[in-house]
């Protein structure tokens, strides 16, 4: 397919959203298409400048929290459960100090390469200039 890129982007997202209307409005069944269609795009797509960011979530807290019960045995892990539900909360202001520093690092790791963020511009259209099926 030979269109510019602003236009494939702009279009997709226009085309997106009454694909999403008329998915709702088609009835149940099979539906041949053989239909030329010319439209008319306008609007203004933005692309942001690449960036770098941590993205926390890849972090994953459960493993660091296994590692951790690995080190230990039944009792130890019946221990903490315990202390957990029944801690004196300065112990757990003391522990959460130390288990914040301990993710801080890991979530350093999670430093990733994002693409710069498309947006399309209030006001973009889509007109159908024509629509036709093709004689059979």
């Amino acid at each position: 397919m030979n269109i510019d890129t602003a236009t494939a982007i702009l279009l997709g997202s226009l085309i997106g959203k009454e694909a999403t209307k008329a998915k709702k409005a088609i009835e149940p069944g099979s539906h041949d298409v053989d239909e030329t269609v010319v439209l008319h795009v306008t609007g203004t797509v933005n692309k942001g400048e690449d960036y770098s960011q941590e993205i926390v979530l890849k972090a994953d807290p459960w493993t660091l929290l296994l590692a951790a019960l690995s080190h230990t045995n039944g009792v130890t892990i019946e221990s903490i459960a315990r202390e957990a539900l029944t801690a004196d909360p300065k112990l757990i202001a003391s522990i959460k100090a130390d288990a914040k520093a301990a993710m801080a690092a890991i979530n350093a790791t999670t430093e990733t390469q994002c693409s710069g963020k498309t947006t399309i511009k209030k006001g973009a259209a889509l007109t159908v200039v024509a629509s036709k099926a093709k004689a059979a």
